[in-house]
């Protein structure tokens, strides 16, 4: 007995002792957590770059001064990392992320990611999954934009969204999954919707193609894999292909330990089936994977919105479907709100199938980070016939309008507004007013009476066409850009398309599109902002082109923008009577667009301050300055038309790729803008002013937004460029010596 009580008593000694340990290390955890949340500004590290857009709020700006006007000229390429080590890409459109001394990214179509040392270029540690079919058959195979941070200060995660939907947690530090999250550090982002998992097989060795032709399909019983011809059952498992296609095209992101992921669809262009998986985001548990909430970009009946779907939407419905949060997100974590960008539903020029005005789509929502309920929701364009979806991540500012202190949200948009709203309560900051707009002439289409148009601030590019728009350097000049532009119908804006054989009530073949399916805004480009002033930077382009529906024989649409998807794997059998065409008669809807709108290569647009840099100011909604995307080109013609009138110079096409410092905009011209041909540069301007400060000479022309840090005392600039398979990272620095004492500030 004395020695049980012995023995009882070493134990709860030992107890106690366990538990005094355990409990000191849970509050060192606490400390160290709390020490870092406390060194974060919007939930990144001063001097680092820990989300996409830099921060939380997705102001791409960095408050380092290393850099500045007296020295940008000056930089140097410090390293190039080779992406395509990992295998060919679209083109590259990854931003990398910097933390604790690390740089991180993805490369290649299978979304490989990859810790790299900051000073020079070397990979520390690389991840991938091989996910069979799933990554033959995704919707968006590409590296995708880039991946999200994780850290409680001992423990750092990079977190990836592969190709294939699946959520991967790495240890940052060793590049190794964490075990503790799903299964073997992977979560399976197929489970979780509520869509039956079945076998997959193929009937080709390809990709899904653009227009959602060669899907993959439910394997038959007992069906093996063809390794000769690639074709057959693999073992992969994934939704059922019957029900649509589902990937992602942009990183997670992670707010107060909560990981918010969406999701991607195929292109919207052409589909060819009138039903597709609706757009979900969710919201997991970051040390465990675990789903913790969903939200459906298309309520289902009985959830909210759901009556906007007239003719329903239920899944499976003709018409539901896609409506997919594709661009990265913002969150504001002292809120506990994440901000969405919602894409648009099936499809991108005709909604005749889905009449009413369709929310979520084309939307920004705010959602409750912890359990996924919506706050606010504020629609952009009602029943989207313009591939208007939203396009980029909000940016999240503090700002002072009428001497008062707002929290606000700047959405800029395709549609070349930016949309300005309460970050509390999607209350409009200045008035958006529904204005009667265009209707359709298209057999079958029910457009929205009205869209809302923001009075402030003044758009950034071209909106639709009307006559005070045209060139009138001379009388004969001014009439025959009128009898051009006459020839498609006008509007100031929201234009629907017209039908191409031109049997609609006025006789058009064509509308004037302006902005077109590229923006305005698009991802390429988008916006940055400067918190401390509440201005905004705004990366976009002007243009004008047309657009026009018409059937495509082979699809279940009953109208689409010119396409002929006969022949291909998964379309309709071609009609009676058919008649094959070939080369460039197939379409793909898009040859030709922007060509009916000049004269002798001469644009009928007058130009105007629109496209390249716009900055404002968020507290009044002024512009205040506007510079094009790189430099201005000399326009010419031998068109007999214009003799003797001197042409003024074209600014630069494409969207500037933009992000901000403590003085400085600094950017790239993107891989459509600047020059055809080197020399390339990287471009600086005066926040405050505009005025140019330098440019810098670099390999190629950036392909996706840059990033900048400091590391080891020393400020870099890096940005991804190439395609193919010449895919790549540069990074840019000062000479050694020339580093000055600049570095960070906190605010």
């Amino acid at each position: 007995m004395r020695q049980l009580s012995l023995n009882r008593r070493a134990i709860g000694i030992a107890a106690c002792v366990l538990a005094t340990i355990a409990a000191g290390v849970l509050v060192r955890a606490r400390l160290s957590s709390a020490a870092e949340g406390a060194a974060l500004v919007r939930g990144n590290a001063p001097g680092e770059w820990r989300f996409w857009g830099a921060d939380a709020w997705s102001t791409r700006y960095s408050p380092l001064t290393q850099i500045d006007a007296s020295n940008f000229a000056n930089l140097q390429v410090a390293w190039q990392w080779n992406a395509s080590q990992f295998g060919e890409d679209e083109y590259y459109r990854t931003t990398p992320l910097y933390a604790n001394g690390r740089l991180f990214t993805v490369a290649s179509t299978r979304r490989v990611a990859a810790a790299i040392d900051p000073g020079t270029g070397k990979t520390l540690w690389h991840w991938g999954l091989d996910e069979g079919l799933r990554w033959q058959k995704a919707p968006r195979q590409f590296a995708g934009r880039g991946l999200a941070y994780w850290s409680d200060g001992p423990n750092e995660r990079v977190i990836v969204v592969t190709p294939g939907y699946h959520l991967a947690s790495i240890d940052a530090k060793t590049g190794t999954p964490d075990p503790r999250f799903g299964k073997n550090g992977v979560v399976d982002l197929m489970n979780g919707l509520g869509y039956p998992l079945v076998p997959w097989a193929v009937d080709d060795s390809g990709p899904l193609i653009i227009s959602d032709a060669a899907p993959p399909r439910k394997a038959r019983t007992g069906e093996k894999w063809d390794s000769v011809r690639k074709i057959g059952a693999d073992g992969t498992i994934g939704i059922d292909p019957a029900i649509g296609q589902i990937a992602n095209s942009s990183p997670a992101i992670v707010v107060n330990d909560v990981i918010i992921v969406g999701n991607s669809a195929v292109h919207g262009y052409f589909p060819i089936r009138t039903h597709n998986m609706p757009g979900a985001i969710r919201g997991f548990d970051v040390h465990t994977g675990r789903q913790l909430w969903k939200f459906n970009l298309i309520p289902q009946p009985g959830e909210f919105g759901a009556e906007t779907w007239t003719k329903g939407s239920k899944v499976g419905s003709d018409g539901v479907g896609k409506n997919d949060a594709w661009a990265p997100y913002s969150a504001d974590p002292e809120l506990g709100l994440v901000y969405i960008p919602v894409g648009m539903p099936l499809m991108d020029e005709y909604g005749g199938h889905r009449p009413g005005a369709n929310l979520f789509g084309t939307s920004l929502v705010a959602l409750d980070v912890k359990t996924g309920k919506r706050r606010w929701h504020y629609q952009f364009v009602h029943h989207d016939i313009w591939d208007y979806d939203t396009p980029m991540a909000p940016n999240l500012l503090d700002v002072t309008v009428n001497g008062q202190r707002r929290k606000i949200v700047a959405q800029t948009t395709k549609q070349g507004w930016v949309y300005a709203l309460d970050r509390l309560t999607g209350e409009p900051v200045w008035p958006i007013v529904e204005t009667p707009v265009l209707q359709s002439e298209v057999p079958g289409e029910q457009t929205w009476p009205t869209q809302p148009i923001p009075s402030r601030p003044e758009p950034y590019s071209q909106q639709g066409l009307v006559e005070s728009d045209l060139i009138d350097y001379t009388p004969a000049i001014k009439d025959s850009a009128l009898k051009l532009a006459k020839r498609c119908r006008m509007g100031p804006y929201f234009i629907p398309a017209s039908l191409a054989d031109g049997t609609g009530a006025s006789g058009y073949r064509c509308s004037w599109y302006a902005p077109g399916a590229s923006g305005g805004v698009n991802i390429d480009g988008g916006t940055a902002a400067d918190p401390e002033t509440g201005r905004i930077y705004v990366g976009s382009q002007s243009g004008l082109s047309t657009i026009q529906v018409q059937k495509d024989p082979c699809s279940e649409f009953r109208y689409s923008s010119p396409h002929d998807s006969c022949g291909l794997i998964g379309a309709l059998p071609a009609p009676a009577g058919y008649v094959a065409q070939s080369g460039s008669a197939r379409g793909n809807g898009f040859e030709g667009r922007a060509a009916g709108s000049q004269i002798g290569g001469v644009s009928i647009l007058k130009p105007k301050p629109l496209g390249g840099v716009t900055a404002y100011d968020m507290n009044s909604g002024d512009k205040i300055w506007w510079v094009p995307n790189g430099i201005s080109t000399p326009v010419a013609t031998n068109d007999a038309l214009f003799a003797g009138v001197t042409l003024p110079p074209q600014p630069g096409r494409g969207q500037a790729q933009i992000i901000t410092t403590k003085t400085l905009v600094i950017y790239g011209t993107g891989r459509s803008g600047g020059p055809p041909r080197p020399p390339f540069h990287l471009y600086a301007v005066d926040k405050a002013t505009g005025k140019d400060v330098g440019q810098v000479q670099i390999p190629a022309k950036t392909t996706a937004v840059p990033m900048t840090f400091m590391h080891q005392g020393r400020q870099y600039i890096v940005f991804a460029t190439g395609a193919g398979a010449n895919t790549a990272l540069v990074a840019l620095t000062l000479p050694h010596g020339a580093e000055g004492s600049g570095g960070a500030r906190r605010r």
